[in-house]
């Protein structure tokens, strides 16, 4: 019976506590391929002007956003290549209007959720950007 009391007010009075606790977040820069991989995909054979960046935070796990250029005829290739879930591969039209496609990663439990945009730079050129999302 005292165990019972003690879960009943310390587990309410343990919650209390986590949550009024200011969020810390921490932003730092990382390579993009890192991202990736941690992602669980497989960077691009040829990456290039990537800007990437590594979110940690005390409330959630790791987090990752960035951008990215790579050849425009290897787009198609590399998203279909993604493992994830998702419903069919991912359909390209050839404007530039960005295009943004939703991914659920095979690190599931720790990112739930990654978009990806694809916008077409001229004739050889693709600029990704993509941002992961956690709960």
């Amino acid at each position: 019976m005292a165990l019972t009391a003690v879960a009943a007010i310390g587990l309410p009075l343990w919650v209390l506590y986590v949550l009024g606790q200011p969020e810390e977040i921490e932003r730092r820069p990382a390579a993009c391929a890192k991202a990736l991989k941690s992602i669980g995909w497989k960077p691009p054979a040829r990456l290039d002007e990537e800007a990437c960046t590594e979110i940690e935070s005390s409330i959630f796990a790791t987090a990752w956003s960035g951008t990215f250029h790579m050849p425009r005829a290897d787009v198609r290739d590399w998203l279909t290549g993604l493992p994830s879930r998702r419903d069919g591969p991912p359909v390209l039209s050839g404007e530039s209007a960005p295009q943004t496609f939703s991914f659920v990663p095979p690190s599931a439990g720790r990112i739930d959720t990654v978009e990806v945009s694809v916008t077409w730079r001229g004739e050889a050129d693709a600029v990704i950007s993509f941002k992961t999302y956690n709960g």
